[in-house]
């Protein structure tokens, strides 16, 4: 079986310290809780530690709007909602629910692109279980390209290449500079090229790949190369 590099997790960058609050949280504690603590949200879990909402700084902004949230024709649900809001007293009157999750063994890709899909700047981070374990924002999830050119070429040299190349008559070629990978040398197959060059892709951290491999067998036609 081969085995290759193992991707990051979501476990691997998410911060695990978290300022929580329960649905009775007076509104006066969770405007302190933000801003002694420097963040912009506080998830709001139950006597379980499972996630029901967030309050975000936006949501309790709707209090300073009270007196302009007037009725609106064209999204009076959305006018309710902010009102109800406007108006609440402890968490679960102003939070946001449910509250976007992602699990703690999560590729990071798949973090990355909750984010964008929900157009948010942090998830909240459940285990297995469905309880809290942390808080995942989009600068956590850029972390992974500050890995070093040294440590990607490591990887990709030592536990990419051998798994999938067993058989190579002169070793692939591997150079990195800025994260962005080049790879030159020759290999069996077209499908070959292909596989090591999406699987380099792929790879945490890296931030482009140019193929520069050639092959000594299209395999996709049963033609030897140059045999055209």
């Amino acid at each position: 079986m081969i085995t290759l590099p193992r991707h990051r997790t979501v476990a691997d960058v998410m911060t695990t310290r978290v300022h929580v609050a329960s649905p009775e949280t007076p509104f006066k504690h969770l405007v302190r809780l933000i801003e002694e603590n420097r963040i912009s949200a506080v998830p709001i879990v139950d006597h379980n530690g499972i996630p029901i909402g967030v309050v975000s700084e936006s949501d309790l902004l709707f209090k300073e709007r009270r007196g302009e949230l007037t009725s609106d024709l064209l999204h009076p649900r959305r006018r309710r909602n902010e009102r109800a809001k406007a108006e609440g007293l402890v968490a679960s009157d102003v939070m946001t629910s449910p509250p976007i999750t992602v699990r703690s063994d999560s590729r990071l890709v798949e973090a990355a692109r909750l984010t964008q899909e929900r157009n948010v700047r942090r998830l909240i981070v459940v285990d297995g279980r469905g309880k809290i374990s942390g808080i995942v924002s989009r600068s956590d999830l850029l972390q992974v390209f500050l890995r070093s050119d040294e440590d990607l070429l490591e990887d990709i040299v030592e536990n990419l290449i051998p798994p999938l190349m067993l058989a190579l008559q002169q070793p692939i070629v591997v150079d990195v500079h800025d994260n962005v990978v080049t790879l030159r040398g020759e290999v069996d197959r077209k499908s070959d090229v292909e596989i090591l060059g999406r699987l380099t892709k792929e790879l945490d951290g890296v931030v482009d790949v140019v193929n520069r491999l050639s092959y000594r067998w299209d395999d996709s036609s049963g033609v030897p190369a140059g045999q055209w």
